[in-house]
């Protein structure tokens, strides 16, 4: 193949509209295929990259900037788009194989080159450790130790762990490892206890595989108090020995240390993250004063200020705090997380939450949530928010679709994690799946509310109104008059043709605004079922106002498509940077 033709390819490729506006992308394609022509291709490093392409400086580390691996994604993503189009008739074909940054140059005659297989990888779940103490109110130790434990294995390059809402739920069934093993399926799992009396601690864990029956490894330790924290990495270093020498013969040390912190800090850090997991208003709330707590006893913890930031999130997200009250403490608590642990993922994820849906930078929050990713590839809710929380609302539902299918791989008992999944397949239109998704959470988790909530509002999108009561009703006997709740319910009602049930519920929610922060999205719903237009914009309007995270979603979401032809609403949509 002519050096030249495939030059004059790169040159027909940036021409086309797709790469528009896109020239540090045309560098990208012009330096790794010039340097494949030259016989350089082994020498394409992410590094190398950064450096002449994306103008970082020497001391550019790939491991915290990912500027390189997503813009490589984005690179892929529209090669494939433009041979797909226009460029299906090309005489030479341009790819980047994933994992590298070498491209691949063929004739379009030549069929691609099958992918290589994908390694074996250790697949476990850290099951919650039993609590042995005398003391019940200790159970938040044991859980959180096993959490820790989780965070500490997902960091390690060759392995998948179960995150800890699906372990969670195998709290009373570790009796039976075989059929866990097959449920989750993973070749083994870590069980253990913990015993607390005064300041001497005991810890004891196996490793069992699954399939076998047989234990892998197994100790004790007796210690004090404060050697929580090395504990927890011996025994994290302990089964990452004994899974690699299993796996690949390999017995080299990989390091496994998490932020630390005094053990005062530390013991309510780990009670904040035992009550945030319930995600109730009272448990969201208690969270706070126990990351707070732990802020005063070490204000050092990276740990407590990561707590702290996505307590507040979820508080405004939820529909419980005032953007303005909550966002920005949660963006300062991340933003000092980062700057006490920058290798810590889950503020990094924190704080892309944060630059997404309230200060709507969708490209500062994607290579936050792409950072977090590389510093913990195991983190279940960075893969969750990326997905559900930024590629959604910005339209890309294919690869919405692709992290939402990762963090249920990753959390496949997370009853969040799967309401996300569905939330993903109704945006897109795939109704039944996004049902059958609800489902599956009920058949696990009946008591969650807001499986009965988001199948209620697919049947609002499919115009069975009747039904979508009935579910948006039991949703809010679980769950009280949120407001949220109380929006869908009056939408539906005046989409029935009830206008008075509509008004008494907006009326309601004028009621409640009074004592309590209501999202401006739940008073616009209802005017949309209504068909009043411009009241509808008036509360749109109010809420980019607010910056409420609540109105994230109006670019994609099928709810808002008798506005999409509004002045107005395309105005929204350029404030907050959509288009």
């Amino acid at each position: 193949m002519e050096q030249s033709a495939v030059r004059m390819q790169v040159d027909r490729i940036l021409a086309h509209c797709l790469f528009a506006r896109s020239g540090r992308m045309g560098r990208f394609l012009r330096l790794a295929v010039e340097w494949t022509l030259d016989g350089k291709a082994d020498e394409l490093k992410e590094y190398l990259i950064g450096v002449e392409v994306f103008d970082r400086k020497v001391s550019y580390d790939p491991r915290v900037d990912p500027i390189v691996r997503v813009e490589a994604r984005r690179l892929r993503s529209k090669l494939k788009a433009y041979y797909d189009t226009e460029g299906r008739s090309d005489p030479i074909v341009i790819e980047f194989p994933r994992g590298g940054y070498a491209p691949s140059i063929r004739d379009s005659e030549t069929p691609a080159a099958a992918l290589p297989a994908r390694p074996d990888i250790a697949t476990t779940a850290v099951l919650p450790f039993a609590n042995l103490g005398p003391n019940p109110d200790h159970e938040y130790f044991s859980d959180g130790l096993t959490e820790e434990l989780i965070h500490a294995l997902t960091k390690l390059p060759g392995m998948r762990v179960v995150a800890w809402n699906t372990a969670a739920r195998m709290r009373d069934r570790q009796q039976d490892i075989r059929a866990i093993g097959q449920e989750l399926k993973v070749d083994t799992v870590l069980t253990g206890s913990v015993r607390i009396a005064e300041s001497s601690l005991r810890v004891r864990a196996q490793l069992i595989d699954t399939k076998a029956g047989i234990y892998l490894w197994s100790e004790t330790f007796d210690r004090q108090m404060n050697d929580v924290f090395a504990i927890q990495e011996e025994i994290a270093r302990a089964i990452v020995r004994t899974l690699r020498v299993r796996l690949t013969g390999d017995r080299q040390e990989t390091g496994v240390t998490r932020g630390r912190s005094s053990v005062s800090s530390y013991d309510w850090y780990l009670r904040g993250r035992y009550v945030w997991h319930r995600r109730t208003p009272e448990h969201l709330q208690q969270s706070v004063e126990c990351f707070q707590n732990a802020i005063a006893a070490d204000g050092n913890s990276a740990l407590a200020y990561a707590g702290l930031a996505d307590a507040y999130s979820l508080l405004v997200d939820y529909g419980m705090l005032h953007p303005a009250e909550g966002f920005p403490q949660a963006k300062a608590a991340a933003q000092r997380a980062i700057a006490l642990d920058p290798d810590l993922a889950e503020p990094h994820a924190s704080l892309a939450f944060i630059r997404g849906i309230y200060d709507w930078q969708w490209d500062e929050a994607e290579l936050l949530f792409h950072q977090a990713i590389a510093l913990n590839p195991g983190y279940a809710t960075a893969h969750h928010w990326l997905g559900c929380d930024l590629y959604v609302m910005l339209g890309r539902l294919d690869e919405a679709l692709r992290e939402a299918q990762i963090a249920q791989q990753l959390d496949p008992l997370s009853s969040i994690i799967i309401e996300g999944n569905a939330y993903v397949r109704m945006v897109r239109g795939e109704y039944q799946a996004a049902i059958a998704a609800c489902r599956e959470i009920l058949s696990f988790d009946p008591s969650f509310y807001k499986a009965y909530a988001t199948m209620g509002r697919i049947h609002v999108q499919m115009g069975e109104y009747q039904g979508a009561i009935r579910l948006l009703e039991k949703a809010r006997s679980m769950a009280g008059d949120l407001p949220n709740i109380l929006g869908a319910m009056g939408q539906t009602y005046a989409l029935l043709g009830d206008t008075c049930r509509a008004r008494e519920l907006l009326s309601q929610l004028h009621g409640l605004s009074k004592v309590r922060h209501v999202p401006a999205v739940s008073f616009a719903v209802i005017h949309l079922g209504l068909g009043e237009h411009s009241r509808v914009l008036d509360w749109l309007e109010e809420g980019s106002r607010r910056k409420e995270s609540q109105l994230a979603n109006l670019y994609t979401h099928p709810l808002y498509a008798p506005l999409r032809d509004e002045p107005r609403f395309q105005a929204l949509v350029r404030r907050l940077r959509f288009v």
